[in-house]
């Protein structure tokens, strides 16, 4: 505990000195760089790697291989990874590419991962769900309606394990009419889909462009880059009912790229607080660029836009960036080609986003291509995966911050009280939390429930250990052991 008071001290001492860039991730936090772990035996594919952290802080990656397609999930176990399992099935074999695929998202030991099934133009989207913490998967689930509409390039959310949101684009048949849509499920079943690009955005969205829906308690936000007339920029969407209804739309992009050509290249963020951060590649300046931003998430109002390299050169081309982050602490990952050499950049902030490092290259092996990025944030460490083109393999390395910060986080973590311990029937826990989680001593998530009356109900729990977890509306889970009786 005088550890923490010291901590504190330090934080609080430096927040009264004068800002200087640099000064303060230095003085306040570290990176600890592990090892680079393959995820897979070479040769088993490496497209559009996803990660994604489970409750026992474990990654879990997802990617796709060709010939024939499909999607694969590995699961960490401390020192690498377990040997990976086939996520598509024989009836829905998944579209797969280096620039676009499935996705995954993951609350505690709750997982999803959506695909979209072959031939584009007459199969569905489908999904499926891990309770294990991706050890195992249930039965395949379609998430539009049989409408005689066109779905492509889906990506997932998560906040309520039973309530995941799916954001796609959709089509009228012939691939005409190109829009954004989000279907949420409730009672086991997706909803009808919401329109989010039609009423705001001119014309039609890029029809090459991967999407990203990202939401926290009851608030999503839909990311697109639309394309009406050639001004290839990013739009967004709000929803305040957990993605239902998306009254608001904006545009997010002030880069003004004008292009008749296809980028094949969405936005990434995520919601902290009253904002959004987030991240995505234009051509509009000093050729194709990284650029991150941030905006209001309740009206979608801009706030400040910048390059993520400030001294970056002309000649070198950046593209497919991920974000990740949880409060001010947030990084970047991008793939950057620079005289034919195309490697995986990383940029970090305790500061939010104008204190961003001078880029670092994640990758050791600086032969080979490497592309297509991907980066996730849980208890103090970035889990960043890509996919090495030459080996055909997916490879993972973790980043653990050091120092104040993860000392503080880590404190934080523990600091939530609940009552009384042991408890019979019912929990209390202080307010001020959105949602509520509780964790049996295997890892798997037993109950699910509103946090807002600071109580939950244990009477379907038998007696032992377990941990309660219990999130912000920023997204910051915090933890308390306990014990039924």
């Amino acid at each position: 505990m005088d550890r923490l008071f010291r901590t504190i001290a330090r934080l609080l001492l430096l927040s009264s000195l004068p800002w200087v860039p640099g000064t303060l991730q230095a003085q306040q936090a570290a990176l600890a760089w592990g090892p680079v772990l393959d995820c897979n035996a070479q040769g088993e594919g490496s497209l559009r790697p996803r990660v994604v952290v489970n409750a026992t802080g474990e990654p879990v990656v997802l990617w796709g291989a060709n010939a024939p397609a499909s999607n694969w999930v590995a699961v960490g176990n401390g020192g690498g990874f377990a040997p990976a399992q086939e996520v598509s099935t024989p009836g829905c074999i998944p579209a797969v590419a280096d620039w676009m695929g499935s996705s995954i998202a993951a609350v505690g030991n709750t997982l999803w991962v959506v695909m979209k099934a072959t031939p584009e133009e007459s199969r569905p989207v489908y999904v499926r769900r891990s309770d294990d913490g991706g050890l195992s998967w249930g039965d395949t689930l379609r998430v539009e309606p049989a409408d005689g509409l066109v779905s492509r390039f889906p990506s997932i959310e998560v906040v309520d394990p039973d309530a995941p949101i799916v954001q796609y684009m959709q089509f009228d048949s012939g691939y005409f009419g190109a829009r954004q849509v989000v279907s949420h499920m409730m009672g086991g079943a997706f909803m009808p889909p919401v329109q989010v690009s039609a009423p705001y955005a001119p014309g039609d969205v890029c029809d090459c462009c991967p999407n990203q829906v990202v939401a926290v308690a009851d608030h999503t936000v839909a990311l697109y880059r639309n394309a009406g007339p050639n001004i290839r920029v990013m739009w967004g969407a709000t929803s305040f009912d957990g993605g239902m209804t998306f009254p608001l739309g904006a545009v997010l992009d002030t880069t003004g790229w004008v292009l008749g050509a296809c980028p094949s290249s969405g936005p990434d963020g995520y919601l902290v607080g009253d904002s959004i951060r987030y991240v995505w590649m234009s051509g509009a300046n000093n050729g194709t660029k990284v650029y991150i931003g941030q905006a209001l998430a309740a009206d979608l109002s801009l706030g400040a836009q910048r390059f993520v390299h400030l001294g970056q050169l002309q000649n070198q081309q950046q593209n497919l960036p991920r974000i990740a982050g949880q409060g001010d602490t947030l990084a970047v990952v991008w793939q950057q080609t620079q005289g034919g050499q195309t490697e995986i950049l990383f940029s970090w902030s305790v500061s939010g986003i104008d204190g961003l490092s001078v880029p670092d290259t994640v990758n050791v092996d600086l032969s080979g291509v490497q592309r297509t990025p991907d980066i996730a944030y849980a208890n103090g460490a970035f889990h960043i995966v890509w996919g090495e083109v030459t080996g055909s393999r997916v490879r993972y390395r973790k980043a653990a911050l050091t120092g104040d910060v993860a000392v503080v986080e880590q404190e934080q973590s523990r600091a939530v009280n609940a009552w009384p311990n042991p408890a019979t029937d019912r929990l209390h826990f202080s307010p001020g939390f959105t949602y509520a989680a509780v964790v049996d001593g295997q890892g798997r998530r037993v109950l699910n429930a509103s946090a807002t009356a600071g109580v939950v109900d244990l009477a379907t729990l038998v007696a032992g250990p377990y941990v309660l977890l219990l999130t912000t509306m920023d997204g910051t889970t915090l933890r308390a052991r306990f014990v039924k009786q």
